[in-house]
């Protein structure tokens, strides 16, 4: 079977190290633009790789045409495939796609999943229609995601779970034995593109479980979760949920322990471990005051 490749990132890069170390064939490696290393490993090995701005330009469809592939595999890439593009492998296109279906259809299924306070994470893999991550479902996985697990924790769980879930599909395709389950699309929702200012923890409408969740989902390889201290921007990277219920005014600094310092959230207190800024990571009590506010 011969599969082009298209990867990114830490998804990308693993489930392309399992593919080679099983000796699949990869005739051709899609890369995103600039630095990848997902295309330093095509190039160690020899295999034509591309970086195309502009994935669906008829001169690149056509270039790909041309290898006369079987299925494509997207991991980690972020342009979206249209359909002359699509229908150029014999068999399909396989999307990895880091979140349950059809519950996290779109971007940053990892972030929204956390943030919203899913105690049961997912990720599957896809084959490709001209929707949003709207194709049938051929492999899904579940795993718990406890009260303190962060985005960096789920993204090595699903590297865990991600290569094996490859080759079964890519097995089963190649036997003909794929099963493909159709979303129902009246369920879930699409989410869109999260930025670095969505990350600000707003004290006065948050409650404590939200600005804890929002610190965790950012907790990884994101732009972190931050507030406003004496004029300048504090990251917060971690954080505790309290077993008592603190009150006070939201934003306002109230205690102090060993490791961190609490802030009062819309509901209750929060305790706030470690900080960071452009002078390195701090617990916070070393920074934050007493009496002070967070904004």
């Amino acid at each position: 079977m011969d599969i082009i490749y298209f990867g990114n990132g830490s998804r990308g890069l693993r489930c392309l190290e399992i593919l080679l170390e099983k000796k699949y064939n990869i005739i051709a490696i899609v890369g995103h633009v600039g630095d990848s290393d997902v295309v330093k490993l095509g190039l160690k090995h020899k295999i034509n790789t591309f970086q195309p701005r502009k994935v669906n330009e008829n001169n690149f469809v056509s270039k790909l045409r041309g290898y006369s592939s079987d299925l494509f595999v997207l991991a980690g890439y972020n342009q979206i495939l249209k359909k002359d593009l699509i229908n150029v492998p014999m068999l399909g296109a396989f999307n990895l796609h880091g979140g349950k279906l059809p519950e996290y259809r779109g971007v940053a299924p990892i972030n929204w999943q956390i943030i919203n306070g899913e105690t049961k994470g997912g990720c599957c893999i896809i084959l490709l229609d001209e929707g949003i991550d709207t194709g049938d479902i051929v492999e899904q996985a579940y795993y718990d995601i406890n009260e303190n697990d962060t985005a960096g924790y789920v993204i090595n769980k699903q590297l865990e779970l991600f290569p094996p879930m490859l080759i079964s599909a890519i097995e089963n395709i190649r036997r003909n034995k794929l099963t493909r389950v159709k979303q129902d699309l009246s369920m879930g929702a699409y989410y869109t593109r999260r930025y670095p200012k969505d990350g600000r923890i707003n004290w006065q409408k948050m409650t404590a479980q939200q600005a804890h969740n929002l610190i965790r989902a950012l907790n990884g390889p994101y732009p972190p979760a931050f507030c406003n201290y004496n004029g300048e921007r504090y990251n917060i990277l971690s954080s505790l949920i309290l077993d008592e219920k603190i009150m006070g005014l939201p934003g306002r600094i109230v205690l102090r322990r060993e490791n961190g310092t609490v802030v009062i959230a819309k509901d209750k207190g929060l305790l706030i471990t470690e900080i960071s800024s452009q002078n390195g990571i701090f617990y916070s009590h070393k920074i934050f005051q007493l009496g002070d506010y967070l904004e």
